[in-house]
């Protein structure tokens, strides 16, 4: 339980097959609101049965999961970890998405703490890459405060967009 700027109360826990309908209406929602890039690890564009499949087989992982954030039982956060195959040993991409309505609050903060701490926990998980472009000024400082540095696009096994940038924190 944590407490948004404007008092409301962020549940923040790892997601469920029964949360897999509504993280679809979610993820399409922040598609639709904002510019963030929603990586198709957290479920974007998959069908109920994909999504609540593809959940099942998140339970049992230790570098990939997904995170919901709820304020009064309404999914308005995601955050998730994902470890791909061309990825760096001990590399990890994170996804944040956040409701237009919940940003500035410090849901952003919440869920990426979170994520960070779980990563932390694990023996698995050496640094953690996001994505981003130069037009998240806000994410971006926020990212930078937390201890993530750009990086070079040849430095990475991440296949970024000319307009993306790539943050990475290294945690062990």
């Amino acid at each position: 339980m944590k407490f948004l700027k404007d008092n409301q109360i962020l549940d923040i826990a790892e997601a469920k097959v029964k949360d897999a309908k509504d993280l679809l209406v979610f993820l399409s929602q922040v598609q639709e609101e904002n510019e963030f890039i929603v990586l198709k690890d957290s479920g974007l564009h998959k069908t109920l049965e994909e999504q609540e499949t593809y959940l099942t087989e998140l339970k049992n992982k230790v570098t990939s999961k997904l995170f919901i954030g709820k304020v009064k039982n309404q999914i308005v956060a995601s955050g998730g970890i994902y470890h791909r195959d061309k990825s760096l040993e001990g590399n990890v991409v994170l996804d944040i998405n956040v409701l237009k309505d919940y940003l500035g609050i410090g849901t952003e903060e919440h869920m990426l703490n979170h994520v960070i701490n779980y990563a932390r926990i694990t023996t698995e998980i050496r640094s953690i890459d996001i994505l981003t472009t130069d037009k998240n000024k806000n994410l971006i400082g926020i990212y930078q405060s937390i201890g993530f540095k750009l990086i070079e696009h040849d430095d990475i096994s991440l296949k970024p967009d000319k307009d993306q940038l790539v943050y990475r924190l290294v945690i062990k």
